[in-house]
């Protein structure tokens, strides 16, 4: 339940620009429920002010907590301001109506837009889904990709191995026939000798006996 008091009050705002209000009206209101009471100061109203060049003075002009002019042209800053303590009940009334009737119309579109949101977010979610799906299928190819070539460069390896084994084999057979013809060579050498050096010593033998 709400109560409104006569207590009204000014903000002023003395380094408002142009387009802006200058002074912010409100009016306190009472909340009262069964657990707690709640005092709140509740905007009614803005008045804003420009220079008369001509009369080399300011005029105002205020607006309800709308933004809808209720008043314009004043001179008497005071006189404004005693308009609005005198109609700040009624203002609050109508103020807290407005906010009442814009909070009922705010929970009306959300509960219209609530199935819209839900079916917004359920299509989110399949979009996304889909999207790891696409990105899991895409990381599976790749890694079925790489464990191919892996594969083929370890078949590769592999015979290139066997291959250097091979050459490695024959290369060493080539040697060691190369290294048993050399000693076979060296051997029927040595017996050459061996046979020259028999056949020398049987001549020199024989010319022994016959001196």
């Amino acid at each position: 339940m709400f109560k409104f008091r006569n207590d009204t009050r000014f903000i002023e705002y003395p380094q408002a620009s142009a387009g802006q209000y200058s002074i912010k009206i409100e009016q306190k209101v009472e909340d009262k429920s069964e657990e707690q009471l709640v005092k709140k100061w509740l905007a009614i109203g803005y008045i804003s002010k420009s220079f008369n060049k001509e009369d080399n003075k300011y005029i105002y002009s205020a607006t309800d907590f709308l933004g809808a002019q209720i008043y314009a042209d004043i001179n008497d800053l005071h006189l404004l301001k005693k308009e609005f303590r005198n109609n700040g009940k009624q203002l609050a009334e109508l103020a807290q109506m407005a906010r009442l009737a814009k909070i009922t119309q705010l929970k009306k579109t959300e509960q219209k837009a609530t199935p819209l949101r839900n079916s917004d977010i359920k299509k989110l979610r399949e979009t996304k889904d889909e999207k790891l799906k696409k990105q899991e299928v895409l990381k599976q190819e790749q890694k079925a990709k790489y464990t191919k070539i892996e594969n083929e460069m370890d078949t590769k390896n592999t015979q290139k191995n066997k291959d250097n084994k091979q050459d490695n084999s024959e290369k060493l057979s080539e040697e060691q026939n190369q290294e048993n013809q050399e000693s076979d060579t060296a051997s029927s050498r040595m017996d050459e000798l061996n046979e020259i050096r028999e056949q020398n010593n049987d001549k020199e033998q024989d010319l022994e006996m016959d001196r």
